[in-house]
């Protein structure tokens, strides 16, 4: 995480500035606290990341995919991998989703869930000459995401939140996208209601995850899940281009919109 980051993020609750205090000559980077003097809400930098969250702010859907989410810090890719197989691959499965971003030099993007950084990798040299946030709620996810990061030499701003409440405001994003795991988000409507305040007007926002296909596939590995309906209903009507497709041989689908602009 850069020192220089208080241009984009704000108050998860209240959505209001924030101001760092830390010791005299220290990196915001790696120590400090961010205070919000609106709501008196703290969020401290430990390990190099800005916690909007603490361990009991993280909704666990089970222990069971607590436990898988666990594994996935250290064995993300292959288990992925391997999850990905069904649905003609890991590099097939990513492009049908990846493909839909409006990239451009100079774009700065976000990725809610960006679990290890994956997507860092098979983006490649589409990311030079953008900005890329990412966040998520599971430490250990961001600190693998940091090391591959920097062995992959990408720069990428890391942050400890929630996407039903984004660090960050209104109208920040070019590109705002989520892979995976957005069937998990308890409250999808508010998670989905936050990507699109902080896209920008005219952004595309590109949402992917399993189908009810996939879920009766994968119960073996974190349980059996509520019933999957691809959360189309949710996108407000208001915003343009709407659609969904069935993707991954059907064991997923593929969410794109425009916000008016």
């Amino acid at each position: 995480m850069e020192a220089d980051c208080s241009e984009l993020i704000c108050c998860p609750k209240c959505k209001k500035d924030l101001h760092y205090s830390g010791p005299e000559n220290a990196s915001p980077a790696l120590s400090g606290v961010w205070r919000c003097q609106q709501c008196a809400c703290e969020f401290p930098v430990n390990e190099g990341f800005i916690h909007f969250i603490s361990q009991e702010e993280v909704f666990q859907f089970s222990k069971r995919t607590e436990f898988f989410r666990t594994i996935n810090a250290r064995f993300y890719t292959p288990i992925t991998d391997f999850m990905f197989l069904p649905c003609g691959g890991a590099h097939h499965a990513r492009r049908q989703v990846l493909e839909n971003l409006e990239l451009q030099k100079g774009s700065i993007v976000l990725e809610t869930g960006i679990g290890t950084g994956d997507n860092i990798r098979f983006l490649g040299h589409k990311l030079d000459g953008c900005m890329l946030y990412g966040l998520d709620n599971q430490l250990r996810m961001l600190q693998t995401c940091a090391r591959n990061a920097r062995k992959w030499e990408k720069t990428v701003k890391l942050y400890r939140a929630n996407a039903e409440e984004l660090p960050f405001k209104d109208n920040s994003f070019d590109v705002v996208f989520h892979l995976g795991a957005f069937n998990l988000f308890q409250h999808k409507q508010e998670a989905l209601n936050e990507m699109i305040r902080v896209a920008k007007p005219g952004s595309r926002i590109v949402i992917a995850d399993e189908t009810e296909k996939a879920s009766k596939l994968f119960a073996i590995l974190i349980g059996k899940q509520e019933p999957v309906v691809p959360p189309i209903d949710l996108v407000p009507v208001n915003m343009l281009q709407i659609s969904l497709k069935i993707i991954w041989n059907g064991f997923g689908y593929l969410i794109t919109f425009r916000k008016p602009g």
